[in-house]
């Protein structure tokens, strides 16, 4: 944009999500008020500790996460039983160098450990947020595929033989149908419900705003947070972006006038669908 908007987009994603959205429309001169609608509650179930214990004992060879929470909840019931082993060697330690300097420890050993799966495990973070919470905590994914809703299907190759076993991370929303595609591909799916988006009080002040104009744009970048959307009560002049046909027809299905959509299922490319309807407008 050639000029500063007087007036901030609003970025209704979770926290944790809508990293490049945020970054990109900031690049294009846009403020940015980050309100997320919803929380993503994890799902600390008993399931959810036996896939990951299974996960890091290496029975699976294909691990499938949807979402920062989805890596969230590996990491926690992995570092639990990273200190519990860390516990027991500790303790092994102990009794066998009883006696020894503690100022022989290495002073520059690392607290909290990056996150470490077995050797040959392949990664499909679905979306790129998920993609950025892998590298936070030290792995980088084989494959980076669009958000569940950004398109028909889920594009993970196929097994490479019958049966091989794969970890599904999900939203409670996912849609059904994606522990079909994958048992279509050859893969023995085991399914685990990671998190659950709940909605959360807003700001008087965001409310307000909505319904006052006080946004130049709002970002829709899922059809969770468009059907949430359109309780609200936008003002008509304020533009309304989404991310996918899928997000548009949530919208559109809530009585709300869709000014743009993306091109591709991007954080960069929604950016850059607001930042034309706000030129446009």
């Amino acid at each position: 944009m050639s000029e500063q908007p007087s007036k901030p987009v609003l970025v209704p994603s979770p926290a944790g999500e809508g990293r490049e959205l945020v970054a990109r429309l900031r690049e294009l001169g846009h403020e940015v008020d980050h309100a997320p609608f919803v929380e993503l509650r994890m799902n600390r179930d008993s399931d959810a500790k036996q896939a990951v214990a299974a996960l890091m004992e290496g029975r699976f060879t294909q691990l499938v996460l949807e979402g920062p929470r989805a890596v969230d909840l590996v990491l926690s019931y992995a570092d639990l039983q990273d200190a519990a082993e860390a516990d027991y060697t500790r303790g092994e330690a102990s009794e066998a160098d009883e006696g020894s300097d503690p100022a022989s420890e290495d002073p520059d050993a690392p607290g909290r450990p990056v996150l470490a799966l077995p050797r040959g495990t392949e990664i499909t973070a679905i979306g790129e947020d998920t993609a950025a919470a892998l590298a936070e905590v030290g792995l980088e994914p084989t494959r980076t595929v669009p958000a569940l809703d950004a398109g028909a299907s889920l594009e993970v190759p196929a097994a490479s033989r019958e049966g091989e076993e794969l970890l599904l991370i999900t939203s409670a929303t996912a849609p059904a149908s994606l522990t079909g595609q994958l048992q279509q591909a050859g893969y023995a799916v085991t399914r685990v419900t990671g998190y659950r988006p709940v909605p959360v009080g807003l700001d008087p002040q965001v409310v307000r705003d909505l319904r006052l104009a006080g946004y130049s744009s709002v970002a829709l970048p899922g059809t969770f947070l468009a059907d949430l959307a359109g309780h609200l009560g936008i003002h008509r002049d304020i533009r309304v972006v989404t991310l996918h046909a899928g997000a548009t027809k949530a919208a559109e299905a809530r009585s709300l006038v869709v000014h743009g959509q993306a091109t591709g299922p991007t954080g960069a490319a929604l950016a850059e669908a607001i930042d034309r309807a706000v030129a446009g407008s």
